[in-house]
């Protein structure tokens, strides 16, 4: 940096002529090129760039109908993120074509961290279940930070004749279960299909157009077992209709301590939850990228958005951008192969 200051303080044309002029003058002419060669330098010029962001309104994007988990996650966080940024932050709900119709709007925005995508684990699902999109998930997009996650509960009718997970897996093989998911290659799905090769039980998916119908036949024993949604489930079981098997978790939840998890249950590597995450175009500059995540970051660290968030019995999981992005990797290799393994096609 010394070296160029020196070269730009040597670029004057005029030198010979400053003997004429007071010495105020020499010293405001001096001082006017340094400024100007400092700005004319593009890797000095970066850091108020990055500053500058964002410069004009920043859109998040859902692929989901409004009054979804997400969406409200996502209203939740809004203020916060323009309090953060310093600037203005909009919620654009553009549902339809499972999820592609919002995430094709942010893959053809332009690459510089304006267009948000707030996004589900089916994202990292489609990408492999969905071949022939207009957009490559692993390749055009690029992380911007975790929100969190709800772990999803497996869970039976009261009046089942099995009263805990271990009371199924002793079932003979040749004796048929099904399972219900939220629809063909969702998480609940690919939580039911994670189970079954876990455990060599006899399982068929019985898909439905969400939680809620799913939910109801379980309840009434037409259908054996579901991974559903903590918070879709956790009313109903509070009042009976339905009875909590194990939590797709690594710790048990606060919500419901007397339920164990399924890596207490020697299922560790069954994997069943929701998680919500927020990604961008590929290719916006890293500063732009550190200020989003750390402005996401901050918003998940605040009393009232975690309270917020409790009501929905949904956990934030804050990462690291670095942190994050070896996360969506490994997501999208992890569902590729239970993609793989299950057989599972779209619906």
């Amino acid at each position: 940096m010394q070296a160029s200051l020196k070269r730009a303080g040597q670029a004057r044309p005029w030198a010979g002529l400053l003997w004429l002029a007071p010495t105020w003058m020499a010293r405001n002419h001096s001082r006017m090129i340094l400024r100007r060669s400092i700005l004319a330098t593009p890797w000095l010029a970066t850091p108020a760039l990055a500053q500058s962001f964002p410069t004009r309104p920043v859109t998040l994007v859902v692929p989901f109908p409004g009054g979804g988990s997400l969406d409200i996650i996502t209203r939740i966080l809004q203020p916060r993120l323009a309090e953060m940024l310093g600037g203005s932050v909009v919620v654009d709900n553009r549902p339809g074509g499972a999820t592609v119709i919002g995430t094709d709007l942010v893959a053809k925005a332009p690459s510089d961290g304006h267009a948000i995508l707030v996004m589900a684990n089916s994202f990292t699902i489609n990408a492999t279940l969905l071949p022939n999109t207009p957009f490559d998930a692993r390749r055009d997009f690029t992380g911007v930070g975790s929100i969190g996650f709800n772990p999803h509960v497996l869970i039976t009718a009261p009046r089942a004749p099995w009263r805990d997970l271990a009371a199924i897996r002793r079932l003979p093989p040749a004796q048929p279960l099904t399972y219900a998911s939220f629809g063909q290659g969702t998480s609940s799905h690919l939580g039911g299909e994670s189970l079954r090769l876990a455990t060599g039980l006899n399982m068929t998916h019985v898909p439905y157009r969400g939680g809620a119908p799913a939910q109801v036949d379980v309840a009434t024993g037409r259908v054996d077992v579901m991974f559903s949604n903590l918070p879709d489930a956790l009313p109903l079981i509070r009042d009976g209709r339905l009875r909590a098997l194990a939590v797709a978790d690594t710790a048990r939840h606060p919500t419901m301590p007397d339920v164990p998890t399924l890596a207490e249950l020697g299922l560790p590597q069954v994997v069943s939850n929701s998680w919500f995450a927020m990604v961008t175009r590929a290719g916006a500059p890293m500063g732009r990228l550190e200020k989003l995540n750390e402005a996401l970051n901050a918003a998940l660290a605040e009393e009232p958005v975690r309270a917020r968030f409790a009501e929905l019995g949904f956990t934030p999981n804050p990462m690291p951008l670095r942190e994050f992005n070896a996360f969506l990797a490994d997501e999208f290799e992890r569902n590729a192969q239970l993609i793989r393994e299950g057989g599972i096609t779209p619906g």
